[in-house]
């Protein structure tokens, strides 16, 4: 390793990094596109977006959801329902601009193969902590730590059926 951080997160000018740049690239696009119909723009750079973080992994959050993104401008695109899913993608690449804060990692991290380092089970609490914590690491993808005590699974895999059923837990008919 040479020390120097990975493309995406390389510094451009002024502390903005190539990620950040391009995400900028969106919103700009986006807004170009419902002002004045090109749509076809706005899918080819979300394509580049898309094709320039393959270059450096297909499967980490930060690919992932650039693809979620692409595929929901594609629809976007292609669908007379534009306007109720392009404002979104602007809302979402604005807070990103803004805060670091990238709502679809968020989504994905909530797919447990996206967080082998998070055992948790999905539940009400997991998702408000995944959605409320503050994005930490501006050069990693966003990951949660897990609670202590946190145990992998959720719902039917998580019980244990064959445990005996304490005399005041049973049901009355």
């Amino acid at each position: 390793e040479s020390g120097c951080p990975p493309l995406p997160l390389l510094r451009l000018f002024e502390g903005f990094t190539i990620a950040w740049c391009l995400w900028l690239s969106m919103a700009l696009q986006i807004v170009l596109a419902l002002f004045s119909g090109w749509y076809v723009l706005l899918a080819l750079g979300s394509a580049a977006h898309v094709i320039y973080f393959a270059n450096f992994s297909r499967s980490d959050l930060p690919f992932q959801a650039r693809l979620a993104f692409f595929v929901l401008v594609l629809l976007g695109t292609f669908t007379p329902l534009r306007i109720l899913i392009l404002v979104p993608l602007l809302a979402i690449s604005v807070v990103e601009l803004v805060k670091r804060y990238n709502v679809l990692e968020r989504l994905l991290y909530l797919v447990p193969p996206n967080r082998p380092e998070n055992p948790e089970s999905l539940s009400l609490e997991f998702v408000m902590r995944v959605f409320t914590e503050m994005p930490k690491h501006l050069d990693r993808p966003f990951a949660l730590k897990a609670k202590a005590g946190a145990q992998s699974g959720s719902g039917a895999d998580s019980f244990d059926f064959t445990a005996p059923v304490p005399k005041g837990d049973r049901r009355k008919r």
